[in-house]
């Protein structure tokens, strides 16, 4: 199908969930404002995550909903989207609902990814995110339907002032230095296959405290809190577990701290997107995805184990993440220049 690419006037994104995956998507921002210099740009996602998006200069709107790909929802939000008439509906989602949304925006263009099921809703579909390749160049690579061949990697969110005043209050009340070397870390997840060991992360806690004087915090999701105050009440050293925020204001905390450390998560992305150095451990699935490539202060540990990238969500025996030591985390944090250049000012 040719594309008038004159004739686009207004664009909507979809991309709804989850936290990473919204993160990711920010990349093709820049390219499709440099291509589309005219057109509204605008962004549909859930509620939640909407406030990373607003104030990005790119674009011209946020349009957040509650539970977005709900039986009632959809109807409304495709009444909503046909009466703004968009030109071009890029569906990142690629669920059963966002296709629904897409194929009765009565957008001209709708690309959607190459999916069994699913492709029916688009007149434009690309197979980019079959790629071995980091998701946000799969999804400019997306964009070639469109006539445009350009890569951007860099992800970022918008983050408010008032948000990282909040987060610099929490550090005076609680006695922190924001001098120190601050280190967060993720215990606990969605998926079991991908969890560390909670003796483990006590283990380097204490390591990161003895060796280097560091000042560590553990954030949780809703329901982790018990869990993972227990984590923290592993080590010898205090752990500080961090309040219930916002969504804004836990971006805003990690653009204040010096280093993340988890698993491939939601955070993980957050931390890359507000410039702050990451480590992340990687066994069910090739990081080449999900890691951006070539970047030494954003690090990953793969375990040598003969079921590496197994795709597991749950597994009984979890080989991949005893393999990994404390001892090897550090190591691997030793050698990111961040962290390095992190000590030499401490010295």
């Amino acid at each position: 199908m040719t594309v008038d690419r004159d004739s686009i006037r207004k664009i909507l994104i979809i991309q709804l969930r989850a936290i990473g995956d919204v993160v990711l998507t920010t990349a093709v921002l820049p390219v499709l404002r440099k291509h589309f210099p005219q057109a509204k740009l605008h962004f549909l996602t859930a509620s939640a995550v909407a406030p990373l998006l607003q104030g990005l200069p790119e674009l011209d709107a946020v349009l957040a909903v509650e539970h977005p790909e709900s039986f009632l929802t959809v109807p409304r939000l495709i009444n909503r989207i046909r009466r703004t008439h968009y030109d071009l509906i890029i569906d990142y989602q690629g669920t059963p609902g966002t296709a629904y949304l897409t194929y009765f925006s009565g957008a001209r263009y709708r690309l959607g990814w190459k999916m069994k099921r699913r492709q029916w809703a688009y007149n434009l579909i690309s197979s980019a995110n079959q790629l071995r390749e980091y998701v946000p160049v799969q999804k400019c690579k997306a964009l070639e339907m469109l006539g445009i061949r350009e890569v951007n990697t860099t992800t970022r969110i918008h983050i408010e002032e008032k948000d990282v005043e909040r987060v610099r209050e929490y550090f005076r009340t609680a006695g922190i230095d924001e001098q120190g070397f601050l280190i967060n870390m993720t215990p606990l997840g969605k998926r079991q296959a991908r969890q560390w060991i909670p003796e483990r992360f006590a283990r380097l806690s204490d390591m990161l405290v003895e060796k280097y004087g560091a000042t560590v915090f553990y954030n949780w999701a809703p329901g982790e809190e018990k869990s993972v105050r227990e984590v923290a009440a592993l080590s010898r050293h205090p752990v500080h577990v961090l309040p219930a925020w916002p969504l804004s204001v836990f971006a805003a905390y990690l653009s204040q701290v010096h280093l993340h450390f988890s698993y491939d998560n939601g955070p993980k992305h957050l931390a890359i997107a507000v410039g702050t150095p990451t480590l992340s451990l990687f066994a069910t699935a090739p990081p080449e995805h999900w890691n951006p490539p070539n970047q030494p202060d954003h690090a990953v540990l793969v375990p040598d184990v003969p079921c590496l990238f197994c795709g597991l969500r749950r597994c009984d025996s979890m080989i991949c993440m005893k393999a990994i030591t404390p001892e090897m985390v550090l190591q691997a944090m030793e050698r990111m220049p961040a962290f390095q250049s992190r000590i030499r000012r401490r010295a």
